[in-house]
């Protein structure tokens, strides 16, 4: 039990990583206008509907590659049945993706592609981990 646990921990932990990491890559490569204040999400809302689409492919390909290798680690860490830790750490990235998307207004076909992909990411860790 406490294997499992830990296992979920670890690849949550990864996947915060992972999108971390996916995100300050993206700003490097796109970073925000002078004066654009942060946390004003209308101006940053704004701001993204501007942005070309590979600034947006590069903040979605963190969070499919976040929910894809954090549940193959917490899979190969834990001993749960095979669909757990995906079904976590998927769950996790969605919800976290989920509320950043209501938060901070994307345009809708990224939304849309964005949580799908995401499920079908932890799907596919599923799919290509060994059942335990």
């Amino acid at each position: 039990m406490l294997s499992n646990i830990l296992a979920g921990i670890t690849g949550i932990a990864i996947a915060v990583a992972i999108v971390f990491l996916a995100d300050k890559l993206s700003h490097m490569m796109y970073p925000l206008p002078e004066g654009l204040d942060a946390s004003d999400m209308e101006a940053l809302g704004d701001h993204i509907a501007t942005l070309p689409i590979g600034a947006l492919l590069s903040v979605m390909a963190g969070w499919i590659v976040a929910a894809f290798v954090g549940s193959v680690v917490a899979s190969r860490i834990g001993d749960a049945k095979a669909w757990i830790h995906p079904t976590v750490v998927g769950g996790f990235v969605f919800t976290a993706t989920t509320a950043n998307l209501i938060v901070i207004p994307h345009p809708h076909w990224f939304t849309a592609v964005s949580l799908t992909a995401i499920l079908a990411s932890a799907w596919l860790a599923w799919r290509v981990t060994p059942a335990n």
